[in-house]
Parts: structure tokens; sequence; C-alpha cells
């Protein structure tokens, strides 16, 4: 996680967060808050970096794979994965998962192929920038004063409008178009 200054170009602080210390992105977000808050405390003008905000959450797959991340969504609205990954033996017994529900999975993952509008690492790597300056999201109004996008609110504009979702997958960022 890369948290940075809006008004200044004075650095910027990242941290680390382990996959086994949090497996999705809102824990990795909280444990990331808390360790930022902890060394603005110890500052001798901890007021500088108090204003810094998230500019851009990554999370390094150790396999890039676009299939298995379609297939990791597909699960995911079927219910057979939460939001806090694999579900415990106990909770998966509300879940018929028969060839019936099989099918279903096995077609929500060719529908979402069709609909990928970019897949990578980050949410850049997604949108397609700086690689194609035709992409179809413009980046412009998140951009900065000193040149760096504000990839948190990219992502959270695309939420917003309804229009696309970014998932974040175990195997990499998927751009899907809601059509």
């Amino acid at each position: 996680m890369r948290y940075a200054h809006p008004e200044s170009n004075d650095g910027h602080w990242e941290y680390l967060i382990p996959h086994r210390q949090a497996r999705t992105e809102t824990v990795a977000r909280a444990e990331a808050t808390a360790r930022h808050n902890v060394n603005v405390a110890r500052l001798a003008r901890p007021q500088w970096a108090r204003g810094m905000e998230v500019q851009e959450v990554t999370f390094r797959p150790g396999v890039l794979l676009r299939e298995r991340a379609l297939t990791w969504i597909a699960l995911q609205r079927h219910g057979a994965i939460t939001e806090r990954g694999w579900p415990l033996p106990a909770e998966r017994g509300a879940i018929r998962q028969d060839d019936w529900w099989r099918s279903m999975v096995a077609e929500e993952r060719e529908e979402l192929r069709g609909r990928v509008q970019g897949f990578g690492v980050t949410v850049a790597d997604a949108v397609g920038w700086p690689a194609s300056r035709s992409a179809k999201w413009a980046v412009e109004p998140y951009t900065d004063r000193f040149g760096r996008v504000w990839w948190d609110k990219v992502r959270a504009e695309l939420h917003k409008s309804g229009m696309s979702w970014l998932w974040q997958t175990p195997y990499g960022v998927v751009w899907v178009d809601r059509g």
C-alpha cells in the first residue's frame, strides 16, 4: 500500500503486508493504516504525514493468471468463496455444489471472459495505462499537479459509476465491463 501527500511531492511511504497476515484488501488497508499511524506518531513533524492519503493498493500475486482470476470471481459470485477467502467446512454445507451448480459457475466464467476489459498486477495494468493512451478509462482527472496518478481514486470511481468492476483476486486485478 502506498501513501502520498496530495499537496506535496516530498516522497511517499509504502507498507508491505504479508498475505498470511491480511488475506483481504479491507484487512490489508486496516493494517497499513495502523502502521502508518504508528509511524506518524514518531515523527518530529507529524502534521506533515497526517495529510497523506492512499495513492495505490497493490496485491502482488504469486501466480498471475487471467483464467484463474476469472474462475475465482465466478466462484465468489456463486457463494463458494467469501470475502474472507475459502469458507470453513461448517460454512460450506449451505451451498449445493452439484453438477447444475458447476455448470452455472462455468457459464459465469465464460460470460466474464467475454466482458474482460483489462487484466494485470495493478489497477494501472488493468486499465491499460500508460501503454495505451487511448484506453477506455481517462486518468487525467485523477492525476495531481506532480504527475502522480491516484489509483485508489480511479478504483473508487469505477466502482461508484457501476459501469464496470475492478476485482482484486489472488491471481491479479481484473477489469470487467458490466454491460
